[in-house]
């Protein structure tokens, strides 16, 4: 018998994990900007301090707010350009109805990534009980 190569892939596995948990902790929880009315999904999470964050909000009549004024999807990532170039560390969070489409959400994700947002996250409330 000839002596195969093993490769142990548990650390790998470890370390993933690991990473996985840290973005789950360090995901944002609170909204400075929270005067558009929308109903977000609940989840278990931690909290965390208010920061100068960016926020896209998205309404479920389809209505699209970035830091709680109104916006054009198309002057969206023009906008957002404008406001991570000066802090490109800036949180980036997407606040939008639970009744909004996922497809919706994947694409204000996507512009975000596109404006050079570093530090993206979704909006959540911490389920009671």
């Amino acid at each position: 018998m000839k002596n195969k190569a093993v490769i142990d892939i548990l650390p790998l596995a470890c370390v993933g994990l690991l990473l996985v948990v840290m973005m789950i902790m360090t995901a944002p929880m609170v909204m400075s900007h929270n005067n558009t009315p929308v109903n977000v999904p609940q989840t278990n999470t931690a909290e965390r301090k208010v920061e100068e964050d960016i926020i896209i909000t998205l309404t479920k009549e389809g209505a699209l707010y970035l830091n709680d004024q109104p916006i054009n999807r198309s002057e969206l990532e023009e906008k957002l350009e404008d406001l991570v170039d000066r802090d490109q560390y800036c949180l980036v969070v997407v606040r939008a109805d639970k009744d909004v489409f996922h497809k919706e959400v994947l694409d204000l994700l996507a512009i975000a990534k596109q404006a050079g947002a570093t530090r993206i996250a979704c909006a959540t409330k911490k389920k009671k009980g």
